[in-house]
């Protein structure tokens, strides 16, 4: 059985959820429904970028780039919002426990970005070698 490729990077993401749960419940901070809270809008966000970058390929596969940058500022600027709202600064150690992952979800739509932008790549090459 194969995984589809975005199916591959959810998992990613939640079990880093889950070893990251799991790290803060060792250090027993608290803080859980601000961690809860912020795990779900990362998620929602995570989620709401695969899913764009996988109609913008059906749709403009060639502006797969332009639209992960511009997915990038807008999730960028929604969590600056965000972290103001859910008070994310009383929580010990708050860079750590909530920048992390966020870089780590970045890092995951980026791999899977320009894992679109590579089959798109070879599936533009295969076209034109059969039009040739």
């Amino acid at each position: 059985m194969k995984l589809k490729n975005n199916t591959l990077y959810i998992v990613l993401y939640f079990l880093m959820f889950f070893v990251h749960f799991a790290f803060w419940q060792v250090l027993e901070t608290g803080f859980e429904t601000t961690f809860i809270k912020y795990y779900l809008f990362l998620t929602l966000l995570f989620t709401m970028v695969i899913t764009i970058l996988s109609i913008i390929k059906k749709i403009y596969p060639t502006y797969i780039g332009f639209a992960f940058m511009g997915l990038v500022m807008f999730k960028l600027m929604i969590m600056f919002l965000i972290m103001k709202k859910l008070n994310l600064s009383e929580v010990p150690h708050y860079k750590i426990h909530f920048i992390i992952p966020y870089l780590i979800s970045l890092a995951l739509e980026t791999l899977y970005s320009v894992k679109l932008i590579q089959t798109t790549d070879t599936e533009v090459q295969e076209k034109d070698e059969k039009n040739q």
